[in-house]
């Protein structure tokens, strides 16, 4: 059994307590990727982790989105081009993966992967869940 790519700690939190679920289903399921990857796992076993982050990728940029409108916040189109980015990859990827007849680990998922969890999450997802609660908490305070 291969170590896992992520370990789940708090330094992945943003404070928005679905989101933070979300990024922990995500970690979860790069973790068993990495796992069917290590033990060469049929390629249909493959293909299946990876519609599965796909669809969790979409359905979480899709909610983060509704977050980010519905907070008004100041760097949504940034912020939705790196989704759309992240997914585009995500997809080349998966269209490089069925088509290769050679070995899944030689394509560098793991490693794109990896850096979307550390720039996205630590950084753009940490910056949004500041501004957003930082707005709500000015809108607590303001008179109405």
């Amino acid at each position: 059994m291969a170590d896992p790519l992520f370990k789940w700690d708090e330094s992945f939190l943003i404070g928005i307590e679905e989101l933070d679920h979300e990024h922990k289903l995500l970690i979860n399921d790069i973790n068993r990727l990495h796992e069917e990857l290590a033990r060469h796992e049929e390629k249909s076993e493959i293909e299946m982790c990876l519609g599965e982050i796909y669809k969790r990728m979409e359905a979480h940029f899709a909610l983060e989105e509704r977050v980010m409108l519905v907070h008004e916040y100041q760097h949504f189109d940034e912020h939705k081009h790196e989704h759309n980015d992240l997914l585009d990859g995500f997809t080349e990827y998966m269209v490089r993966y069925l088509n290769d007849t050679g070995d899944p680990s030689s394509i560098p998922i793991e490693e794109t992967l990896e850096r979307w969890v550390v720039n996205h999450i630590l950084t753009h997802d940490k910056k949004m869940s500041l501004m957003v609660k930082e707005k709500d908490s000015f809108k607590k305070k303001r008179p109405e």
